[in-house]
């Protein structure tokens, strides 16, 4: 977790905690999700095109994948949690 951080990001992972596991049907995959707290400057590797700061209340996940996750980080925060609809 922390060298793909680092390959990708160029940031230091110095916290890293389980948020949950969640099932991803679309892809038959399952998703291991992490906070991770992380120092540095943002550098983005090749395979990385681009990033944004969002503030955490601002957030609103999906109902599929890493969406439930987000979901599950922002409510351990006590943020209210807002569901985006996806073109169906």
């Amino acid at each position: 977790m922390a060298r793909e951080l680092k390959e990708e990001t160029n940031l230091d992972a110095e916290q890293i905690t389980l948020i949950g596991v969640y099932e991803f049907i679309r892809k038959n995959e399952l998703i291991l999700a992490y906070h991770v707290k992380a120092a540095g400057e943002v550098r983005l590797s090749e395979e990385l095109v681009d990033y944004r700061l969002i503030a955490p209340e601002k957030l609103r996940p999906w109902r599929a994948g890493t969406g439930y996750a987000m979901a599950d980080w922002m409510r351990a925060r006590g943020l209210t949690v807002e569901f985006m609809d996806l073109p169906g």
